[in-house]
């Protein structure tokens, strides 16, 4: 039972937590994560491998003075040659942002410090001396490189065997080969568990980055569905009365203090709800639809901001830095409501009208936005008493829309 239990953490851990998509974002997690901790290592190796380097060449008899001291000198200058190589590559693939690259450079040279402890080890104990560059060696590769877990038994068996395999096959140190494979075989057992430990620790963590990102990606999308939701007419797909209040007329003051100018056009179709009571409230939809999609079309060529303002009204609303001067787009945006043609037969006109009333002027005039949607609605009350289906300037004559 104990060794099923034990089976099944096995095999637990050796399961992938990533997904195959997601093994290219964690390279480049990872490797921007550990690329401080790996430059500065690469960097304390060059360093330390210069070091030894140079107090064998200060010692007495010089670095080839025996062929033991030629081992040693020859396996720093080594590690010392290969670490500088491996540095400038990763520099220059972080620069690229190559992190596959990265990835292939980090095996490679992990194979690197294995084959150096693996040397230096074998130095010892032909000096007769522990192997406790191996001891901390691997589990120091095993915490700061990532490897894969079946790259770390892969290669942390492999490197042991072959070097207890070396140590057997030429005698030396025969007296203490017992507990170095005692000892080594534990300390290869737990680099492997420190490496597994440290691979699904940092693969975790990515994976949880990404499911919160995921999960707030979804909050924040949610988030602005409901606030569009909340500033749009759901009928007609304009923006609606709170989206004017809260948008554009927003930063009122500061447009009041910048001298700008507000156009204010209050639209409102011609006996509605006759239209309504005659055709029924369906038609009257299809109706308000087609009126918005003018409005619409009216906007992007503009840049006005037309929102449903209640029932049949729409209010259609452009803030600017300077007067248009004799340019009236209203007078295109009446033309394209009459050359739209939407038919109805109980009006003399046979056919769906507005009437607009218009505002025009410096908001610095106005003490606040009420006031020019009162202007307007005052000036769409003219042009509804001067018969409908036509323009009413607040303060001026009314042009005709007939």
């Amino acid at each position: 039972m104990n060794i099923g239990k034990y089976r099944e953490r096995v095999k637990q851990a050796m399961e992938p937590i990533l997904l195959p998509e997601q093994k290219s974002r964690f390279e480049e997690y990872y490797t921007k994560k550990a690329f401080r901790i790996e430059r500065n290592m690469a960097a304390a190796i060059i360093i330390m491998q210069t070091c030894m380097m140079l107090i064998f060449i200060f010692r007495d008899g010089g670095p080839f003075l025996s062929a033991r001291r030629t081992g040693y000198f020859s396996l720093y200058g080594f590690l010392m040659a290969a670490t500088v190589c491996f540095l400038a590559a990763y520099l220059t693939c972080f620069k690229k942002e190559n992190y596959h690259s990265i990835v292939i450079l980090r095996r490679i040279y992990i194979g690197i410090m294995c084959i150096w402890g693996m040397g230096i080890t074998v130095l010892d104990q032909i000096g007769g001396n522990t192997i406790g560059v191996y001891c901390y060696l691997i589990p120091t590769i095993a915490a700061l490189l990532l490897l894969e877990p079946v790259e770390s038994i892969v290669v942390f068996c492999t490197n042991w065997g072959i070097l207890v395999l070396i140590l057997v096959v030429t005698g030396v140190n025969p007296e203490n080969l017992f507990s170095n494979v005692i000892n080594g075989t534990f300390v290869t057992f737990l680099s492997v568990f420190i490496s597994i430990r440290y691979n699904r620790s940092v693969e975790t963590e990515f994976r949880d980055r990404e499911i919160i990102a995921m999960q707030y990606e979804k909050i924040r999308k949610a988030n602005d569905q409901l606030h569009e939701l909340a500033f749009t007419d759901q009928l007609t797909g304009l923006h609606n009365r709170r989206y004017l209040m809260e948008q554009v007329f927003g930063q009122f003051e500061e447009f009041r203090s910048k001298d700008y100018f507000l156009e204010m056009i209050m639209v409102d179709i011609d006996f509605f709800k006759q239209f309504n009571d005659t055709y029924g409230h369906l038609e009257g939809d299809v109706c308000l639809k087609k009126i918005a999609s003018i409005l619409e079309e009216y906007d992007r060529k503009e840049g006005t901001a037309a929102v449903r303002y209640g029932g049949e009204e729409f209010l259609v609303v452009r803030i600017t830095g300077q007067r248009e001067g004799a340019y009236r787009p209203e007078e295109e945006l009446m033309e394209q409501i009459k050359q739209a043609n939407i038919p109805r037969e109980d009006t003399v006109w046979k056919r769906v009208t507005v009437s607009m009333g218009i505002w025009k002027g410096l908001m610095k005039e106005l003490d606040s936005v009420e006031s020019a949607i009162r202007y307007a609605d005052k000036a769409l009350y003219h042009a509804k008493s001067a018969g409908r289906n036509c323009i009413y300037r607040y303060g001026q004559e009314e042009s005709g829309g007939k």
